[in-house]
């Protein structure tokens, strides 16, 4: 007997309905791989698509009024997952980039982990600890 909201009977897993295959989400995320850039940054394009936003070295040019996925290159050369979801963000846009995190964090191949904030301030404070842990 069944009821869950999620399958345990070993049948195929439902889809996020997320699409990450534009292939400049590749071409950037290898540029950071390749140390070429610091980071990248994914958007919306619509309600289910993500597109480069920016890719760069220095400050994340982030915003409260918007969702951002991305990946980051550590200073020891570790890469890591990156969510900001915008405090003033539409409330079902939160919502739908929630069921969409492991589609777009899976698109981001060799992550050790991640760094996600529900506002600007608070995703700027987890990356600051992150960068501090790191051995110089």
């Amino acid at each position: 007997m069944s009821g869950g909201l999620f399958r345990t009977d070993g049948g195929a897993r439902g889809s996020s309905g997320l699409d990450v295959s534009d292939p400049e989400i590749g071409k950037a995320w290898e540029r950071v791989r390749q140390g070429e850039e610091e980071w990248m940054l994914l958007e919306y394009e619509g309600k289910s698509k993500l597109k480069v936003k920016a890719t760069g070295t220095g400050d994340l040019p982030l915003s409260d009024e918007e969702i951002v996925f991305g990946g980051l290159r550590s200073q020891t050369g570790k890469f890591f997952c990156l969510m900001c979801t915008g405090e003033h963000a539409n409330g079902l846009a939160k919502g739908r980039a929630a069921a969409h995190k492991n589609a777009a964090f899976n698109a981001l191949d060799g992550t050790v982990g991640e760094v996600c904030g529900l506002s600007v301030e608070e995703f700027t404070s987890k990356l600051k600890e992150l960068k501090e842990l790191e051995p110089r």
